[in-house]
């Protein structure tokens, strides 16, 4: 172990880093281990104002969370902490000097500042960095109305131009007053002001004369990093914490920076102010372990067909689906006669269009909160982006999260929602035992979990006729009512309440009815389908068996087994 020593070069700035990462291992007596195969290390970035002790007083609880099992390297960035004596000419070299100190198989935790410059590391080093956790970090800093370049939108939620040129231009007239500022606004709207005060004293010790040129130059930091490009092209898996009371980091950020990567977990804590993990350190380690032990789902091929199915139907689906809103129809009169406490956060799932969604605000108009209180996921991209379009319209888009994700590996920490509501999803599922534990996770005690699926029934005639022609698979096969209660149970679901419908539409024709099938994006998923293009002759014995069903006065009939389930978390 050898003194932390001034550089005089780049490749000595390299060294200086490394030896002050081995002294905070020692120094919070974190033991390094032998890496472990699914274990990332670790690597955690402070924020403005302080150094890596401010992560002392949260550690004990992350790891009482986690456990012991996995490597840990706190960095201090130059100027600051160990590395006070550091200094870099600019961002871009920071980023290069902290890149080459990345173990591989990283996680990097970064809080505010931190966070700002994780998210740049993990998009430019995807080789190292496999997940990225930022707490109570904007992606823009300073508010900017006029965005420029692929993928970047006005970011409102941030600092005013002025407000951060008056704290630049004051830290250097009175640094000692600037940073006591600055403690203040880091302790506003948290329920715990007092004992964040105290800790992120702790966390800091400032010389003017040594520190004072690195420290403003950090500041510029925060203005010059832009990270709306990276967040909506990061390959990782993503969790971002917010704290709703934050006077640095507007609560409005953390719903801008679920549009930018609908994959990502994004956890909002009431009560927070800027450093939530020192005033909820329990909500925060728990959210990071929940985030950490998931297991992000790679979309099998069956379920791309499916994502892009309905992307493609998105834009003429409201027009078609008859059946669906009559079953999203059904299931909020059925959810509501079941139990007609909905609770305050809820999960659509597989949430489409959003028609689901609007009959339970207008059944439950209480629940359209400007916290975000509400959350939709779906598959498909498309149908994320038109139902967004379509809140927006109707101007509630700000009290909905939207997230991009799969239903059975859910982008969200344990215990979340007091409800989830899904109509006509649940049959796509690809293993039904893993979709029931993941909303059972993502539910809060006494949580509940009402869905409307279809049985195997659904389309008697079509499939018939098509028996009659080959022995192709062109009617989706769907579990029965007993099955899906037994998985159900099995998963740790009581079952209150369940019935089964018939609904049953007409057509003019077959053409009518594959036209919308394939308009609402059902196409045939399973395997054994028949690949290619139907041929004429095909079609006309279709059609020759399928009129055994023709009802002269109203058409050719399709028949749908429709079932209802409202289960509860222990």
């Amino acid at each position: 172990m050898t003194d932390i020593e001034t550089p005089g070069n780049a490749e000595k700035s390299t060294t200086v880093i490394n030896d002050s990462l081995t002294k905070l291992l020692r120094k919070k007596e974190v033991a390094p281990t032998n890496p472990i195969a699914d274990r990332s290390v670790l690597v955690f970035l402070h924020g403005w104002g302080c150094d890596s002790r401010m992560w002392d007083s949260f550690l004990p609880t992350l790891l009482e969370a986690i456990g012991d099992e996995r490597d840990m390297v706190f960095i201090d960035l130059p100027g600051f902490g160990f590395n006070r004596d550091l200094s870099v000419i600019d961002s871009e070299e920071l980023l290069l000097q902290l890149s080459r100190q990345l173990p591989s198989n990283t996680t990097l935790i970064g809080w505010s500042l931190g966070g700002m410059i994780a998210t740049q590391l993990a998009s430019r080093h995807p080789e190292k960095v496999g997940r990225l956790i930022t707490i109570a970090s904007n992606p823009c800093f300073v508010r900017d109305e006029s965005p420029a370049g692929v993928g970047k939108r006005p970011w409102k939620h941030a600092m005013e131009p002025e407000t951060y040129t008056d704290f630049c231009e004051s830290f250097v007239r009175d640094s000692d007053a600037t940073i006591k500022r600055f403690f203040a606004l880091q302790t506003m709207g948290d329920s715990e002001r007092r004992t964040v005060g105290d800790l992120l004293k702790n966390g800091q010790d400032f010389n003017a004369e040594e520190q004072q040129q690195a420290w403003h130059q950090s500041l510029g930091y925060l203005a010059d990093i832009d990270n709306r490009t990276a967040m909506r092209t990061l390959p990782q898996p993503g969790l971002h914490i917010f704290g709703k009371g934050d006077a640095l980091v507007p609560f409005g950020a953390s719903r801008m920076v679920q549009r930018l990567a609908p994959s990502h977990w994004v956890e909002t804590i009431a009560g927070a102010g800027h450093a939530p993990h020192l005033s909820h350190p329990r909500h925060v380690a728990a959210a990071i372990n929940s985030f950490l032990e998931h297991q992000p789902s790679r979309l099998s091929q069956r379920k791309k067909r499916i994502a892009n199915s309905f992307s493609s139907a998105a834009k003429q689906y409201d027009t078609l689906a008859r059946l669906q809103k009559r079953v999203v129809d059904s299931l909020v009169e059925f959810s509501v006669g079941t139990d007609d406490s909905v609770g305050q956060t809820l999960l659509d799932l597989g949430c489409g269009t959003g028609y689901c969604m609007e009959r339970m605000l207008q059944e439950f108009p209480a629940i359209a909160q400007p916290e975000g209180r509400i959350h939709a996921l779906d598959i498909a991209e498309g149908m994320l982006e038109q139902a967004e379009q379509k809140f927006d319209d109707l101007g509630l888009g700000e009290q909905i999260q939207w997230h991009l994700g799969d239903m059975e590996s859910l982008p969200f920490v344990d215990g979340t929602f007091d409800g989830c509501i899904s109509s006509l999803t649940v049959q796509w599922s690809e293993n039904l035992q893993q979709l029931f534990e993941e909303v059972y996770r993502a539910l809060k005690p006494s949580g509940w979990f009402a869905f409307s699926t279809l049985g195997p029934e659904t389309l008697f005639e079509l499939k018939s006729a098509w028996q009659q022609v080959d022995e192709f698979a062109h009617v989706n096969q769907f579990m029965p009512l007993e099955s899906i209660k037994e998985v159900a149970e099995q998963a740790g679901f009581t079952i209150v309440a369940y019935k089964s419908e018939t609904p049953v539409l007409y057509y003019h024709d077959v053409i009518d009815l594959m036209r919308e099938l394939k308009g609402i994006g059902a196409h045939t998923i399973n395997e054994g389908r028949q690949q290619g293009l139907m041929g004429r002759s095909t079609f006309s014995r279709l059609q020759q068996a399928y009129s055994a069903w023709l009802d002269p006065d109203r058409g050719l009939p399709a028949r749908y087994e429709v079932y209802y389930l409202y289960l509860r978390k222990a």
